[in-house]
Order: C-alpha cells, then sequence, then structure tokens
C-alpha cells in the first residue's frame, strides 16, 4: 500500500528517544503522527536533550504541522532573505509568503514565531523574530509594546539577561542582520 506509515507506539518513542540513544537516524519525525512527535519533542525536553538533531527536527515538523496555514520554511525563508537585506518584516508578509489568510492566521503568529525561534536557538542562530515587526513599523524595526513584551518573554524563556529592553531588542536584530550576512 503507498504512502502507507506503520504506527509506533508512544512506548517505542519514548525508548528510541533516551538521551544516549539519540542520533538523526533513530526517528523520521515526518513519519510520526501528532502524538507521537508531541510525546518525542516532551521527552527530550524532560532528558535536557534538547541539542539533539532528532529534536531539533522535530520542532521543525512541528511548526510545520501547527502553523494554521503558516508554513515554517516559508517563514524562515522570508526571514533569512530580509536580513540579508538588513530589512525588517512584517507579520502580514510571513502570512503572504505562505499564501495564508491573514485573518486565519492573526492569532497563531505567535505560536508560530516562538516554534521558529526555538529551532533557531538550538540550530545556535539568533533570534529570527526579532525582526519581524507590524507593518506601521517596518521601517523602524520598532515593537509595540505588547509584542515586545513576548519577545522579551521568549527570550528569557531560553535563558538571555536582559537589562535594557530595547537595547537588547536592538542588539538581537543586529545579530540576525549579521547571521544572514554571513550566511550569503
Amino acid at each position: 500500500m503507498a504512502g502507507f506509515v506503520p504506527a509506533i507506539s508512544l512506548s517505542v518513542i519514548k525508548r528510541l528517544t533516551r538521551v544516549e540513544m539519540t542520533t538523526p537516524k533513530d526517528v523520521d519525525v515526518v513519519a510520526l503522527a501528532d502524538q507521537q512527535l508531541k510525546a518525542l519533542i516532551d521527552n527530550h525536553r524532560q532528558k535536557a536533550a534538547t541539542d539533539r538533531a532528532v529534536y531539533i527536527n522535530a520542532l521543525a515538523e512541528h511548526a510545520r504541522r501547527t502553523g494554521h496555514g503558516l508554513d515554517f520554511d516559508k517563514s524562515f525563508d522570508v526571514i533569512r532573505r530580509a536580513a540579508a537585506e538588513s530589512r525588517f518584516v512584517s507579520y502580514k508578509e510571513l502570512a503572504d509568503a505562505s499564501g495564508a489568510n491573514w485573518n486565519r492566521v492573526h492569532y497563531s503568529i505567535g505560536h508560530h514565531l516562538w516554534s521558529l525561534v526555538e529551532y533557531a536557538h538550538r540550530k545556535g542562530w539568533p533570534m529570527l523574530s526579532a525582526i519581524v515587526v507590524n507593518k506601521d513599523n517596518v521601517d523602524t524595526g520598532d515593537m509595540e509594546p505588547e509584542t515586545l513584551r513576548g519577545f522579551l518573554a521568549a527570550a528569557r524563556q531560553l535563558g538571555f539577561s536582559i537589562t535594557d529592553e530595547q537595547a537588547f531588542l536592538r542588539e538581537q536584530q543586529r545579530h540576525v542582520f549579521e547571521w544572514a550576512g554571513a550566511r550569503e
């Protein structure tokens, strides 16, 4: 039967995700059911194995599935290209790149960007969402107070220590631009 993917039990996922066994070839994250993928991610977090390639791949796959029309890879490409041009990106630009209706994805953009930020952080990249702002601020890179609070909360969750919030934002934006420039 073409396209058939055998089910993998949660106990097998837990066994495969033990820290000492986790390698990129252990699990094909694309073939996992949603519940199995979530269990794999949770197990890696519980075991502090978030530096493993399979965890990073699972994060990306989970983001692809839960984007509500926002495409993880397309958002990454838009942000990378904009950063290489040293320009800021609007939320709507991300939605448009995915072919998503902004009214449908408006409330899920925060979760989508968090997935992208966590993925980037695990790869050793800067906080990519630093250059994503509302359309009124694409010229300046400023963030609305509520958006800045969410951005800073995400940064703290990743372990950043922040004393000057605006300076931290500008530093992260600079890091994203430098990162993209080095990738060109």
